[in-house]
């Protein structure tokens, strides 16, 4: 069996983050972690700013998700699939793709197995996705607790045949 590749995607705020520590915590897979983690440097040089800096602030306002998606435009000059191919360095779960082009050629290229949506009606919608859950292959809610949506990622875990830790 290969291992397989994840991808948490949504809204700014709605779980991607929790999603993927816990898909890690309960299976052998590891978290990359989201891609604003690798885009994090590169904002940080932009705004001359520290890196730990720029990636608290990423959410803080609309004009600071702007930043954020035009610098990840710039490095997506250099192909689609850059962060993706970044963060799958150092994982097999990552999240946080913010344009539809990433979505399409991550399948076209096929580096990525399954692409889940993580949906919350708690979060405003993020004016920097380039995308719906439409171009998902399933949608995981994330509208009550937090023990629910562990509920939810554990019987994902489980139907997609994951190696679950004891």
């Amino acid at each position: 069996m290969s291992i397989k590749t994840i991808m948490f995607v949504g809204h700014g705020r709605a779980g991607k983050d929790t999603a993927c520590e816990y898909l890690s915590k309960i299976t052998w897979l590891k978290n990359a972690g989201t891609t604003s983690k690798y885009l994090a440097e590169y904002v940080a040089m932009k705004l001359g700013i520290p890196v730990e800096e720029a990636y608290a602030r990423r959410h803080e306002s609309d004009d600071m998700r702007n930043i954020w998606y035009n610098a990840g435009n710039e490095l997506r000059e250099h192909g689609p699939t850059t962060l993706i191919r970044r963060a799958l360095e150092n994982g097999q779960i990552t999240g946080g793709v913010r344009d539809h082009d990433e979505i399409v050629a991550a399948r076209e290229e096929g580096i990525i197995d399954i692409i889940v949506w993580v949906d919350n009606n708690r979060v405003k919608p993020d004016p920097t996705v380039k995308f719906t859950e439409r171009e998902c292959d399933l949608i995981i809610p994330n509208h009550w607790s937090l023990e629910e949506f562990y509920r939810r990622i554990e019987r994902f875990a489980r139907f997609a045949g994951l190696p679950l830790r004891q």
